[in-house]
């Protein structure tokens, strides 16, 4: 017989207990598990396809100094390498050989060219043979004007003479001695005299005019012939060819006692203490390349400044040849030495830079911005470039993180998960 449930009855909880603190709180961190599990499939859920990470190359968007460069491949050059010619054919003979150190005006070759000095002293018989007859000349002249002089002479004293007797007529007429008749003669003798005076004294002004004409031909003649001796023996002079510096003899360009032709180049002379660095840069830097410019000279392990001289006006198999002198010393460098060389173009300083990629390259209108796990395409605008980044002039900001490489097989896709 049961007495009672009084044994077995528990009291109910109220409705205000139904849950405690502890079941909240798991609830709500299970519910913030929940959404953020969420969150990390959404990605998954949009991104039109994977990509692992270490497959790209990822960099951040960062702020500096953008500094526009070329480099490129240059060799060692004597700024002063001149060739010496001959003026004359000939046979050459040499006096330095070649690697020797000389001096100025020292001899280094020598051309024996009998012609030139056959042809030298032929000239140099015209010119004494010129110079004789302006001598001559000279004489004659002088003894013409002598001639000339004497005939005046004696008509001054023939008029002399006229004006004593027309004194002494003149007296006697006056005295009724003679008659007027002999009056009239010594006046006409006398005038007679002075014309022969005049017409003397004329004559030899017109004398001596036309004997300077003369004389100044023969002095034409004797110039003329003069510069064709004076010319002559710059030639001659010339085959003896010396060094227009003080440097080292370079390579013979013709054998030694060869026959050469007039105006052959002999040889070359190198000034080793001016050295430059000549380089060959794209044709894509021709309109960036300007004298002034600062660059860089790698030597092995060693770095040397230096400055672009100047650039060549020409584009030659697709290169354009810029000159750089250096701005430091050249004792350890070597015609021919083969250098690194880049030079500096442009400095922008606190400008917004992205490493140069592929991606870039391909295609620098966009760039795949990651946000998280996810990368995304972004229209951005990119300015000027260096060797090593990009400016960027929109799209972007400081600290963005960007794929720049890796992902070149991955088109007509805006959005890819980037898995570990």
């Amino acid at each position: 017989m049961f007495r009672d449930t009084s044994a077995t009855d528990r009291p109910l909880q109220t409705s205000a207990k139904l849950f405690s603190r502890k079941t909240w709180v798991v609830g709500l961190s299970l519910t913030a598990l929940l959404v953020a599990g969420g969150l990390a499939v959404v990605p998954t859920l949009t991104a039109e396809s994977t990509l692992s990470r270490e497959r790209v190359r990822i960099t951040e968007v960062r702020r500096g100094t953008l500094v526009r460069d070329v480099a490129a491949q240059g060799r060692v050059v004597a700024a002063r390498s001149p060739s010496l010619y001959t003026s004359a054919p000939g046979i050459v003979r040499f006096a330095i050989e070649p690697g020797a150190r000389v001096s100025k005006d020292e001899l280094l070759a020598s051309v024996d060219s009998p012609e030139l000095e056959s042809e030298l002293k032929r000239e140099q018989s015209s010119l004494a043979r010129v110079a004789a007859e302006r001598a001559r000349q000279e004489i004659s002249n002088r003894r013409t004007v002598l001639e000339k002089q004497r005939a005046i002479n004696a008509a001054r004293i023939s008029d002399k003479a006229a004006a004593r007797e027309l004194e002494r007529t003149e007296l006697a007429f006056k005295k009724g001695v003679l008659p007027e008749v002999d009056l009239k003669r010594a006046q006409d003798v006398v005038e007679g005299t002075q014309i022969t005076l005049t017409s003397a004294e004329a004559d030899l002004a017109l004398e001596r005019d036309s004997l300077q004409l003369e004389l100044r031909s023969f002095d034409e003649q004797l110039a003329s012939q003069q510069l064709l001796v004076t010319e002559l023996q710059r030639q001659v002079a010339a085959l003896q060819v010396r060094a227009p510096f003080d440097g080292v003899v370079g390579n013979w360009l013709v054998t030694d006692r060869a026959n050469v032709a007039a105006n052959q180049a002999l040889l070359m002379v190198v000034d080793l203490t001016e050295l430059e660095v000549e380089a060959a840069v794209s044709e894509v830097y021709a309109d960036s390349l300007a004298p002034g410019q600062r660059a860089e000279i790698t030597i092995g392990a060693e770095r040397r400044a230096g400055e672009v001289r100047l650039v060549s006006p020409e584009v030659q198999n697709a290169q354009v040849l810029a000159r750089i002198r250096l701005s430091e010393g050249v004792s350890s460098l070597r015609q021919n030495q083969r250098v690194q060389v880049r030079v500096l173009l442009e400095e922008k300083p606190d400008v917004l830079l992205v490493e140069r990629g592929p991606a870039f390259e391909r295609d620098a209108s966009f760039a795949w911005v990651i946000d998280g796990d996810v990368a995304r395409r972004q229209t951005i605008q990119l300015g000027a470039s260096s060797v090593a980044a990009f400016e960027v002039l929109g799209g972007l900001s400081a600290g963005q993180q960007v794929i720049v490489a890796g992902i070149d097989e991955l088109r007509g896709i805006d959005e890819v998960l980037l898995t570990r």
